[in-house]
């Protein structure tokens, strides 16, 4: 069995891939940054006796992860598989985003999987042996107004994630990219609400975002869905690079691999009747009307 570390695993997805993966017999290493306030987990892992360690851990402190990643090493001596899950998400157009909000985003989103990855990849060089997981989503492939920092930063995993397997192949350690669509997580009610005291002049992306959400929650993928993902790219002897999960995810990645890149930004910037025209005969599904 294999000692895996999953970060942001307080609630949805990390949870799920930590305690699913602990049911398979792995020690599980759930990595979260107030150990205090995941009563569910705890709970979780106590109703069912899991070998699962609920470990202090901020993404966006290196040292915070070095400290993580020593007690393992110290418990374990080995780390087998590191699932990169911990994010932020973000709905708002470029202009009305403040610069604070943007830098959080890439510090968490990107910056924070870095760090994860800094410390983890020295020990399965010389372990020669290992898998990476790093949660992306389909905003990679997908990208809609009034997404795009979200979207960058998910953009911004792609290219880190192919880069980097290719840096570990030598090593004998894998990596995968998992992206979901629209998942019911508790980050789905974390985005603030718009500030009614200030003109929003991007109410038509910003409704277009909502309905397209609307829409994909009828028949929403579940973190056990993509905690399935994750451990089918820890275990498989030939693991896919890319895992797309969910119904939405799989329709919208079909259409968009039917256009070229210019098509697929004007079909995007037609307003009204002629672009829920468009994207319902593309994609074979009305999502936006």
């Amino acid at each position: 069995m294999s000692t895996i570390l999953v970060t942001g695993a307080s609630t949805g997805i990390g949870r799920e891939a930590a305690l699913h993966m602990a049911r398979k017999g792995n020690t599980v290493y759930a990595a979260v940054r107030n150990p205090d306030g995941v009563d569910e987990l705890h709970a979780a892992i106590a109703a069912e006796s899991l070998p699962v360690t609920v470990l202090k851990m901020d993404i966006t402190q290196p040292e915070s992860i070095e400290a993580a990643v020593a007690q393992i090493m110290q418990e374990t001596g080995r780390i087998d598989a590191l699932v990169n899950n911990a994010g932020v998400g973000a709905g708002q157009a470029v202009e009305m985003t403040p610069i604070e909000d943007v830098r959080w985003i890439f510090e968490t989103n990107y910056f924070g999987t870095v760090n994860a990855l800094r410390a983890v990849t020295p020990i399965m060089r010389k372990q020669g042996q290992g898998r990476i997981i790093n949660v992306g989503s389909l905003a990679a492939r997908n990208t809609v107004g009034c997404h795009a920092h979200y979207s960058a930063s998910k953009w911004a995993m792609v290219g880190l994630s192919e880069s980097l397997a290719m840096e570990m192949a030598e090593f004998n350690v894998r990596v995968a990219l998992v992206e979901p669509g629209c998942v019911i997580t508790p980050m789905l009610g974390k985005v603030a609400p718009l500030d009614e005291t200030i003109e929003q002049p991007y109410l038509n992306s910003l409704g277009r975002l909502g309905t397209w959400f609307e829409y994909a929650l009828q028949n929403p993928s579940m973190p056990t869905d993509v905690a399935a993902a994750i451990a089918e790219a820890i275990e498989a002897d030939a693991p896919k690079f890319r895992y797309t999960v969910g119904k939405d995810a799989n329709e919208m990645v079909a259409a968009r691999a039917k256009v070229s890149d210019d098509e697929w930004v004007r079909i995007n910037c037609l307003q009204g009747e002629a672009f829920y025209d468009a994207m319902a005969e593309l994609v074979g599904v009305d999502y936006y009307r």
